[in-house]
């Protein structure tokens, strides 16, 4: 590792030496060691295949630049270099090289266009639309064009953005774009708007889609509404979506076009009673009945951070997720909510002013009945995916260190599998 801070530090050195002189330059970052510990993740009891337990570090690397009206952000970093993965015994100096691979997380300019009320941001950046439950890329960032503008209380935008490039010099791209407004109803509340066309040449949608594609490409376009606010003592988010387009056929192993037809709402809120805070989560994703033909189930673009429960969204296949577009296989991870109604309820209680515990509860059903996969009948089936209580502790030992621990256990439904599956997750993470 040590080979891997000291590039770091001379890129760092690089960057300010060479753009001191004409601007000014700030250096921050993080350093983060993940523990986890995840039991039987396939549902399936004292199955070592469900189990995953590991620690791991990342080291995150940002200089941000600023000149006049013109910004400019670098983070290069190492995503969840595992311990002791290639690491030689320390008799052996040889080859002593980790598998932590440096990569751009960031790297984006942003300028007015000279005489305009009008900004251009270009590069890779993180992006989400909404509140992020039709696309959302925080984690590893998109390459993309953003241009937007003001018009008093009312934020105009379009975005183009490059959600993967295929072979270069073919044509099996997905490109998004997408144009946005908000507006600012007062302090406390704005409503948005995002409409969007994913235009994907090779019909893979997002890379949680894999697999045969019985598609010559895939045209689909979500139209999203957004609400960010304050009604009384509440603090409330809410994104309903709506999706269509279609999955032309490629005439050999599919001769029919499939319509996309899904939708979702998601609400989310807190009131904060100190020393406790209260949350709240209600969404529905729509889903696939057995035997459509049409893509009913809602399809988002979703990065691979947790975005709601540390097991069944994050770690177990969202078996509710039925992947038509390629054969009916389950579907995966990352999938939000797809075919899943949810209700949670929780509560955040802040013991002291550096440390608070708390947790949440999931119910969790399939939109959609599912197969029951508990049954010896294969067309039974169920909208019981299960119940998941996920603890929460959340420790600032200094200003700038926080350790923060997630206890998961869900219990199953019979739509998901037989046994319950538990698991612990703990970031401890510098700031500087």
């Amino acid at each position: 590792m040590k080979r891997f801070y000291a590039m770091l530090a001379v890129v760092a050195l690089v960057f300010v030496s060479s753009m001191a002189f004409a601007a000014d330059v700030t250096i921050g970052g993080s350093l983060d060691v993940r523990s986890r510990n995840f039991n039987d993740l396939d549902l399936i009891k004292n199955n070592g295949a469900g189990n995953q337990v590991d620690t791991q570090e990342r080291v995150r690397l940002d200089v941000n630049v600023k000149a006049g009206d013109v910004k400019g952000k670098v983070s290069i970093e190492n995503d969840w270099d595992t311990w002791g993965r290639l690491e030689q015994p320390q008799a052996n100096k040889a080859n002593n090289g980790t598998s932590g691979a440096l990569d751009l997380r960031e790297a984006w300019m942003l300028f007015p266009v000279p005489n305009t009320p009008i900004y251009v941001k270009g590069g890779h950046m993180l992006l989400q639309l909404g509140q992020g439950w039709w696309f959302r890329d925080m984690k590893y960032g998109s390459d993309a064009w953003v241009v937007y503008g003001d018009i008093d209380a009312l934020h105009l935008g379009f975005v183009d953005v490059k959600v993967h490039e295929g072979l270069t010099g073919s044509s099996d791209d997905i490109d998004a774009y997408v144009l946005l407004g908000v507006l600012k109803i007062d302090e406390n509340n704005k409503i948005g708007i995002d409409i969007t066309d994913a235009y994907d040449r090779r019909a893979g949608i997002s890379d949680a889609w894999a697999g045969p594609n019985p598609f010559k490409k895939i045209d689909l376009q979500n139209i999203g509404l957004n609400y960010t606010g304050k009604l009384g003592p509440v603090n409330l988010m809410a994104e309903l979506d709506f999706q269509m387009g279609k999955a032309s056929a490629d005439g050999v192993v599919n001769t029919n076009d499939v319509k996309f037809k899904g939708n979702q709402i998601v609400v989310q809120g807190n009131v904060a009673l100190e020393p406790v805070t209260v949350n709240f989560t209600l969404a529905r994703g729509s889903g696939n009945k057995i035997g459509d033909t049409d893509v009913k189930q809602y399809v988002p673009i979703l990065d691979t951070d947790m975005h709601y429960t540390l097991l069944y969204e994050y770690k177990i296949a969202n078996k509710g997720a039925v992947d038509l577009l390629h054969g009916g296989t389950q579907g995966g991870t990352s999938l939000g909510f797809a075919n899943t109604t949810a209700i949670s309820a929780g509560v955040m209680f802040a013991a002291t002013k550096n440390l608070s515990v708390g947790g949440d509860v999931w119910f969790l059903q399939a939109t959609e009945k599912v197969y029951d996969v508990t049954s010896a009948d294969p067309n039974d089936t169920t909208n019981e995916l299960g119940t998941e209580v996920d603890l929460k502790l959340n420790w600032k030992l200094a200003d700038n260190l926080t350790w923060n621990w997630t206890l998961g256990y869900l219990d199953p439904g019979k739509g998901l599998g037989k046994d319950a599956s538990m698991g612990a997750q703990g970031v401890l993470s510098m700031k500087f």
